[in-house]
């Protein structure tokens, strides 16, 4: 072997003698193709078979709750359709699945992607409850850290309409094309006739597709489609029988004439100095450009490929090499000789770390999720630390990385864990950063149903002196059963739906795992009101309150129709205000643990119009109108023409200012009363 001067100190090149074959230049590029595709044919097994990730990536605010017509709620009639069309988990691709929302600043890993079944992937949809507004560009830039670098990945966007956090998905989407060519997004639109641009443009810069679903027919055949066309992303063509079979335990070496005509064969090493016969296992992406220097960013190259090593016939002149591993990555120019294979090898200048979270315990945990971000250490150019060099959402990790220093930081909820690791050429560093935690499951009943189990809301906080009420909330969550992974230590627990809720006190050791069942003691107060009708036929307004009675005082207000209140056991009041005067209803409640109350508000008004007139009849303008009660207090002061409200029964006195001179009168009201009382200037 030789070494050509020319190339990079980690590379390699090693030309044959010349070959000449008439018009053999000519026809290269039709040979290279079909080359490649009979190297598919001796490629092992498990690199044709291996999947990559398909995450998808779920909208959870609150406009998920409208209905998809002719069904139920978007998001529970989404959930239904995408695990009728997951794949099974025996087809050997991983499957992940984020959230978004409620709220801009929550985007959420539910399920880190692994092998299983569609139904395990999606489980957390089934207590979701969609709130406020949806951040779909940082969804799609966070969704990044759940795909391995290099490996083929498809992300399922299923949003109901564009995001209202001020993200513009449509630019991260290009830098995704830019960065991770790899990547695919499909969107499903719920409840869409037509592709809204500002989704749409997400799955066109990322050679995706977009489906409308505005129907339930629609929804099931996106869902379909989306996810067939996401899992053909992650497979690579298969062959009945393999030329070339690798034993177990060893690597599998590209095959070659040695007499054949002129061929490229690429091969790598993680370390500079790796041996001669030293080859990696691992996939490698090489891209080949037809160019003898370094091409521009935007070049297509004539052949991207993921593999460890492989040969490919290429026609006699210079090419440029492009080799990424991990965060590894070079490049060089190759020069094909006339005759026989032309040796490309890529000598990595990297090590590999292993990162685990778990210090090698099994069984008793649940997965978590935890985030693991390897950094550069110094300064970046805002005065603050570079930009993560990898961020991983896995509890175990591989990771290639070139030689250097890094800070790896470990993540799970309040728990934050780093180290300093240093990185040597061709070498393993394995890292323990144990996160010293325990696992705690919280679940509450609440004895009114299913409707307040979805209401329920969890936290957990420690004693903190320096806090409000002496107490920091460190977790909190809306799921039916959450998961919390916290530090060793003492924990009040609290299960609040309402204005009700159950407390408790754990103590939680590193590494064990406790569940904790609270009994939320509740009752559910139903208020309506029978109101007057009105002569006019339009709506009164109606506010209800409910008091406490010792202290008395409004713990809620609603001005809904027919309002819900959930709420301790206990004596509480209930107000109905009927309008803009002075017509109410009270009444007292008792409600035990359990109790379903339904209260109706009896309203007792008359209904009550005032008129002025001259001693003719004829009625008068520009008039003020002043109506007090029985005891002096005003209830009623306006301008309009022929005023028009409910009053309470008793007596009043009103008194009207017109051009023409004051004019008082006194009138009653019973309940039930439409009368009108008229008043004339003498």
């Amino acid at each position: 072997m030789t070494k050509d001067n020319n190339a990079p100190g980690g590379l390699q090149v090693e030309p044959l003698e010349p070959f000449c074959r008439a018009g053999w230049i000519a026809r290269m590029l039709t040979v290279a193709l079909m080359a490649f595709l009979g190297w598919l044919a001796i490629t092992p097994a498990s690199a044709q078979e291996a999947g990559g990730s398909v995450v998808v990536v779920f909208d959870s605010s609150g406009s998920m709750w409208g209905n998809v017509p002719g069904g139920p709620p978007k998001f529970e009639a989404a959930h239904s359709a995408l695990t009728k069309a997951f794949p099974a988990a025996d087809a050997k691709i991983r499957t992940g699945l984020m959230i978004f929302g409620p709220g801009c600043s929550r985007v959420d890993v539910a399920a880190t992607p692994a092998i299983r079944s569609g139904a395990e992937t999606l489980a957390a949809l089934g207590s979701l409850n969609p709130k406020s507004k949806g951040p779909i560009a940082d969804a799609l830039q966070q969704s990044l850290a759940m795909f391995e670098p290099g490996q083929p990945g498809s992300i399922v966007l299923v949003a109901d309409g564009p995001d209202n956090c001020r993200g513009d998905p449509c630019s991260v989407a290009a830098d995704i094309a830019q960065s991770r060519p790899e990547l695919k997004i499909h969107t499903i639109g719920l409840g869409m006739d037509q592709p809204d641009p500002t989704l749409a443009c997400v799955s066109q810069a990322t050679d995706g597709r977009f489906f409308t679903a505005g129907t339930m027919q629609d929804l099931d055949a996106a869902a379909t489609q989306a996810l067939d066309l996401a899992m053909n992303d992650m497979r690579l063509p298969k062959k009945k029988e393999l030329s070339q079979k690798t034993k177990p335990g060893k690597i599998a070496r590209p095959q070659y004439d040695p007499d054949g005509p002129p061929q490229l064969v690429l091969s790598a090493a993680l370390g500079k100095s790796a041996k001669k016969d030293e080859q990696l296992d691992k996939p490698v992406r090489w891209r080949v450009y037809q160019t003898d220097s370094e091409p521009a960013t935007e070049a297509v190259p004539m052949l991207d490929v993921l593999e460890p090593s492989f040969a490919v016939p290429l026609a006699t002149g210079s090419y440029w090499v492009d080799a990424s591993l991990g965060r590894a990555r070079l490049g060089g120019r190759v020069d094909i000789g006339e005759k026989g294979p032309t040796f490309f090898k890529a000598n990595f200048d990297a090590g590999l770390l292993k990162v685990n979270l778990d210090g090698g315990a099994t069984g008793g945990h649940q997965e978590v999720p935890a985030i693991v971000t390897v950094e550069k250490p110094g300064k970046g150019g805002d005065g603050g630390a570079e930009a993560p060099v990898v961020i991983s959402p896995y509890r175990s990790s591989e990771l290639v990385l070139p030689v250097g220093q890094y800070e790896v930081r470990a993540e799970s909820g309040p728990i934050v864990v780093s180290k300093a690791v240093t990185i040597q050429s061709g070498k393993t560093a394995d890292l323990d950063l144990r996160l010293h935690t325990g696992q705690l499951s919280l679940v509450a009943q609440t004895g009114l149903g299913a409707a307040a189990a979805k209401q329920l809301q969890y936290t957990v906080s420690v004693d903190d002196p320096d806090s409000p009420g002496g107490r920091r909330i460190v977790a909190r969550s809306a799921a039916e059963r959450p998961v919390f992974e916290l530090p060793a230590g003492t924990y009040y627990t609290e299960a609040k739906v309402g204005f009700a809720q159950a407390n408790n006190r754990v103590a939680l050791g590193s590494g064990k795992s406790l569940s904790q069942a609270l009994t939320v003691e509740a009752a559910r107060i139903r208020v309506k009101a029978n109101i007057p009708p009105d002569q006019r036929r339009r709506p009164r307004p109606v506010v209800y309150k409910l008091y406490t009675l010792e202290p008395l005082a409004v713990l809620a207000r609603s001005s809904g129709k027919a309002p819900e209140f959930v709420v301790a056991p206990g004596r509480y009041r209930v107000v109905a205000d009927i309008g803009s005067r002075n017509v109410r209803s009270v009444q007292d409640v008792l409600v035990a643990a359990g109790d379903d109350a339904d209260i109706t508000l009896t309203v007792a008004a008359g209904d009550v119009k005032l008129r002025v007139s001259d001693k003719d009849g004829k009625p008068l303008t520009g008039q003020f109108w002043e109506v007090v009660d029985d005891s002096g207090a005003p209830v009623w002061r306006t301008q309009r023409l022929v005023p028009h409200a409910l009053l309470a029964p008793g007596r009043y006195r009103v008194r009207c200012e017109t051009r023409s001179g004051l004019v008082q009168g006194e009138f009653n009201v019973a309940a039930g009363d439409a009368k009108t009382v008229e008043l004339r200037v003498q």
